[in-house]
């Protein structure tokens, strides 16, 4: 009869589990479902404080969902949870799943190697044919599979082997493992060893300095200095002959400190020879640009010999050369009516009020009227009172 020594909780299990009754019935270790997508299991603290209280091993598990910004989340999840290096931590991969299962797994097993994490794979026996088992192995991948009511797989290193039913005094279904190769049910080192061979062939955490290598770009040569921001690509920052190796993300860097300190020089036009066909700014007058605007000029005035005043409706300035009395609808001034005049016109509000506005010559009357909605009011002089 198969006996469990591992079981598998998420959040669908309550956390009044009694860890201490699956310790007394052969569980050493526990894999806790600590995110999906990018959302943490709401019950995954109390299970790891809970599990690690009753003095069992806890491991971890994140379920694939395939959202952006994923991968990161589990690291930052993961990291807050406070889950320690040398912990397993098994990527659930199952249902319907876009893309290439190996080479999502495998962008999750870098990074999480990373951060110094042993990294499994979940999945269940029928999808592990989706990967090729002898990359797994060579990669140190822990491999846990789920075969339910079969035989055990050869190349699980952990079988799941039922989810039906309970265990000890836990009567609802529970996930019931088989640690095979023993790796889960052992206490994780608590020491993270440093490598110091520097021929080794060592994971690049993301971002991290690693110092004098070669190159993985199309560069040839010897040893550089190099630095890693992905955590897998070499980039050569000083070259085997002592030159400094500058990319775009250096240049942009530095151009906000270089920016303020250039200063363009003062360039002699006229001494430049074959010098482009371009304008200068002497030459940039209103008047030789083509296709400019029309703009009006505020001081045009045009002249008017004879007509009807209540035709002139649009802005501007008319110069009457002749008496008052060739134009209708005139100021009726009497005396005045020889005089010749200046008329300026204001159009408000879209034209709905027209304010006309006469300045008689020789005898220096001002007079002034206004048109609101089609209608004329009547001439009225502006009387101008001496200053006493």
């Amino acid at each position: 009869m198969t006996t469990a020594n591992v079981v598998d909780v998420s959040e669908w299990q309550p956390t009044s589990i009694d860890w201490a009754n699956m310790k007394a019935n052969g569980v050493k270790a526990v894999v806790v479902r600590i995110g999906h997508g990018v959302t943490r299991d709401e019950r995954a603290a109390d299970h790891i404080a809970n599990a690690t209280k009753a003095g069992l091993i806890v491991h971890a598990y994140h379920y694939y969902e395939g959202v952006d910004g994923e991968l990161q989340y589990s690291v930052n999840n993961a990291k807050s949870l406070n889950i320690q290096p040398n912990v397993y931590y098994f990527l659930d991969m199952e249902g319907t799943i876009a893309g290439s299962w190996p080479s999502i797994f495998e962008s999750f097993r870098k990074q999480w190697s990373a951060y110094g994490w042993n990294t499994g794979l979940y999945c269940s026996l029928s999808n592990y044919a989706k990967f090729d088992d002898a990359t797994l192995v060579k990669q140190g991948v822990y491999r846990w599979i789920a075969a339910w009511g079969s035989d055990q797989p050869s190349n699980a290193d952990m079988w799941q082997y039922d989810s039906k039913t309970g265990l000890g005094n836990y009567t609802s279904a529970l996930d019931k493992d088989v640690d095979i190769a023993g790796k889960l049910i052992k206490a994780p080192d608590s020491t993270v060893v440093e490598p110091t061979d520097p021929n080794g062939n060592y994971t690049i955490k993301p971002g991290a300095f690693v110092g004098f290598d070669h190159s993985t770009t199309e560069l040839q040569g010897g040893e550089m200095l190099v630095a890693s921001p992905d955590g897998q690509n070499k980039i050569p920052k000083l070259s085997p002959d002592g030159q400094f190796l500058f990319n775009n993300n250096d240049g942009d860097n530095m151009w906000t400190l270089i920016k303020p300190k250039i200063q363009m020089p003062k360039l002699d036009w006229s001494a430049i020879t074959n010098k482009p066909d371009v304008a200068l700014k002497s030459d940039l007058t209103w008047a030789n640009i083509s296709g400019k605007p029309s703009i009006p000029d505020v001081d045009a005035t045009t002249t008017v010999s004879s007509g009807d005043l209540n035709d002139y409706t649009t802005t501007g300035k008319y110069y009457m050369p002749n008496a008052l009395s060739n134009y209708t609808n005139h100021p009726a001034t009497g005396t005045d009516m020889g005089d010749w005049f200046v008329m300026k016109v204001d159009a408000y509000h879209s034209g709905d009020m027209i304010v006309q506005t006469i300045y008689q010559t020789n005898s220096g009357d001002v007079w002034i009227r206004q048109r609101w909605s089609n209608a004329w009011k009547s001439w009225r002089q502006v009387t101008f009172w001496p200053h006493s």
